[in-house]
């Protein structure tokens, strides 16, 4: 019912004639309407509290247009029922859509859309890390909670996103491009579901961050935290060094057209990764605390990162998701050393920790 005809009929002898012709129903509707006017909540909420008050419970007063309701506390008690469900479900709507995990799937979500459309127009291999990884960083900065724990959490993983950010942006400017993804930009399909996978690789990645970052239960931290927040120092100092021990290897003119076997590579094939996934497990494990007490569907949701992550790094380190082990055989093809290396060494974990 408009509110217009709710003001026309008012309170008065309006109100007790419409009574008197048509109550018991016609009573349960203006008392409705009557309540909605005077709480500022809508009729149809109301109307659908007061349809459960028996008929019975309302009759109409010989003084004039009075309303009297032997239901009006149950009417009132459905009011209050019906505006503070309707403050729930508001207050409900605007945490779901400003949860740290939406805030970051919103995040990478335009992020990538924005490297799709400059690949699409320009077909440039420059700023596929600046955006694809850059935005972990971004990501971290609008996600972390008021505890310290959480602090920390964004404190890694933008220390973690800003450097390998600059040192592969940095690499691309040397070398211009990258052949492993010639084939894969060369399409629009294949732009596509590069910037999907990149995606994909972003949310779910960052997922013991943004879910923990919302948890209510914040325990403050321990020892383990602590032994946590050193698996990750542990893996960004070994990623960082393999990434520095390749690059300059590549840079000595005497190691010309030679694989790099030496330092962390002499123990593991892809060490960058081994860096990168114990990174990844220290960040689950510094946020499992809160993860556990918030239930076990977070803390499984959490556990998925370094679980995606050492199923993409096997894959890329095997050449079943990309052809970077294809081309490295086919470029070092002729070398003995080279075959006994891919024969000998372990491809992401090191063999010392095995």
């Amino acid at each position: 019912m408009p509110m217009a005809a709710i003001r026309l009929f008012g309170t008065g002898a309006a109100g007790g004639l419409l009574l008197r012709q048509f109550r018991p129903t016609a009573g349960v509707i203006y008392a409705a309407a009557v309540a909605a006017r005077r709480t500022q909540v809508g009729i149809v909420p109301v109307l659908w509290q007061v349809a459960a008050v028996p008929p019975r419970h309302f009759a109409v007063g010989r003084g004039g247009g009075s309303l009297q309701a032997v239901g009006a506390a149950t009417v009132g008690r459905g009011l209050r029922s019906t505006s503070s469900a309707a403050e729930s479900s508001a207050s409900s709507a605007a945490s779901l859509s400003t949860s740290p995990l939406w805030r970051s799937v919103a995040v990478f979500g335009v992020l990538n859309l924005l490297g799709l459309g400059v690949s699409l127009a320009t077909g440039s291999h420059l700023h596929l890390d600046l955006i694809g990884t850059g935005a972990f960083a971004v990501a971290a900065a609008t996600t972390f909670g008021p505890d310290l724990r959480s602090q920390l959490s964004a404190g890694v993983v933008s220390l973690w996103a800003i450097r390998l950010t600059s040192f592969l942006v940095y690499r691309a400017l040397q070398i211009g491009h990258d052949a492993r993804l010639d084939a894969t930009l060369s399409s629009v399909g294949g732009s596509i579901a590069f910037w999907l996978i990149s995606f994909i690789w972003g949310v779910v990645t960052l997922l013991p961050h943004s879910i923990g970052a919302g948890c209510s239960q914040r325990p403050k931290m321990g020892f383990g935290a602590c032994a946590a927040l050193a698996l990750c120092a542990f893996g960004l100092y070994w990623e960082v060094a393999s990434d520095l021990q390749k690059w300059f290897f590549k840079l000595d003119p005497a190691n010309k057209g030679c694989f790099c076997n030496v330092g962390l590579w002499a123990w593991s094939q892809h060490p960058n990764y081994f860096g990168n996934l114990c990174l990844w497990a220290g960040l689950f494990l510094l946020n499992a605390s809160p993860l556990a007490q918030a239930g076990p569907a977070p803390l499984v949701l959490g556990a998925l990162s370094p679980l995606f992550l050492a199923a993409l790094f096997y894959g890329q380190a095997s050449g079943t998701i990309m052809n970077s082990t294809a081309l490295a055989t086919q470029k070092y093809s002729s070398d003995p050393v080279f075959a006994a290396y891919v024969k000998q060494v372990p491809l992401v974990i090191p063999w010392p920790f095995w």
